[in-house]
């Protein structure tokens, strides 16, 4: 009696576990389809609210695609160390701690090899003082590469020592490349100087 007794407890503890599965998988499924037409609505929602954002800067601001412009011309023309990466905010703020509240806008890349200084920049302040402010911060990033590659490479050396911080207007530059002729000029006739 014990034997069929624990036989059948163990054919029920087996359906119930079968049911269980059953029953979860049903309402998982359920789940699924919601979160995916959740999913897709939130989709719908960021691709309208991210595509109203760049129509409204493209309109409001039209120097952000000249510096834009400029830098992918740059890229096209001047042949750059294979390792350069753009500058975004975060690299921009990290680099030189350039805020949002200086520069209205920027462009321009970096070496990142840890061997070469190339390094050119381009932003334009929000004002004159904030044009003195970056020009203050590209001025101390020159004098922070010059002193840790001053003993170690000559070659680097040069290119840092024929560098220069700049200013014309509202914009600010520092070009860190022995291609550095090719990047002004290109940016210069950007910019419209």
């Amino acid at each position: 009696m014990k034997k069929v007794f624990a036989i059948i407890l163990s054919a029920m503890i087996v359906m119930s576990f079968a049911a269980c599965g059953n029953s979860n998988s049903g309402t998982d499924s359920k789940t699924e389809g919601t979160s995916s037409v959740a999913s897709t609505e939130s989709s719908k929602v960021e691709s309208s609210q991210s595509k109203s954002k760049n129509e409204s800067s493209n309109t409001s601001n039209t120097e952000s695609s000249v510096l834009s412009t400029a830098l992918e011309k740059v890229k096209a023309e001047v042949e750059l160390p294979s390792d350069m990466a753009d500058f975004d905010e975060r690299r921009l703020k990290r680099v030189f701690g350039i805020t949002d509240e200086q520069a209205e806008d920027f462009s321009g890349a970096i070496c990142t090899d840890g061997l070469r200084q190339d390094e050119f920049i381009y932003v334009k302040a929000k004002d004159e003082a904030a044009a003195k402010e970056v020009a203050d911060k590209l001025q101390n990033d020159w004098q922070s590469k010059y002193n840790v590659i001053k003993n170690y490479d000559p070659d680097q050396v040069k290119i840092i020592e024929s560098a220069k911080v700049e200013t014309n207007g509202l914009y600010v530059s520092l070009v860190i490349s022995e291609k550095a002729d090719q990047i002004k000029q290109i940016y210069n006739d950007a910019i419209g100087a």
